[in-house]
């Protein structure tokens, strides 16, 4: 049976190899999104059971990025993990609560933490 897919979108080489880590030390298979390519493409492409995603990415948004892919129903019940160094403000906060994506910050994390997170969205390997 073929391993469920997490999607990291990151821009950060040594944040996503590490979230590339956990995620396949989860039981899962890690791929990490080329920030070059068409994102919904890419999905199409990849067919993630979730995707982390950070939000200040170098010439995109995420918050435009989770927009584009809520907006299409093949794609809108992706589970969606932010991680993400920047401070958001209340109107961040809350598009990201009607999404039902939960929202980390980086360096006020643990491991743990993004652990649970991946288990809270993804479920359990397959075997």
């Amino acid at each position: 049976m073929k391993k469920k897919t997490v999607l990291i979108v990151e821009d950060s080489p040594g944040f996503s190899e590490l979230m590339k880590f956990v995620v396949e030390d989860e039981g899962f298979k890690g791929i990490l999104f080329p920030l070059e390519e068409n994102f919904l493409h890419w999905v199409d492409k990849e067919k993630p059971s979730a995707i982390i995603m950070d939000l200040a990415l170098n010439r995109m948004s995420g918050f435009d990025l989770i927009r584009e892919l809520k907006e299409h129903s093949k794609h809108k019940s992706i589970p969606v993990i932010v991680i993400t160094g920047r401070d958001l403000d209340v109107k961040d906060i809350t598009e990201l609560k009607m999404h039902g994506i939960p929202y980390l910050r980086k360096g006020r994390v643990d491991m743990h933490e993004i652990h649970q997170a991946i288990r809270n969205v993804v479920g359990k390997p397959e075997a």
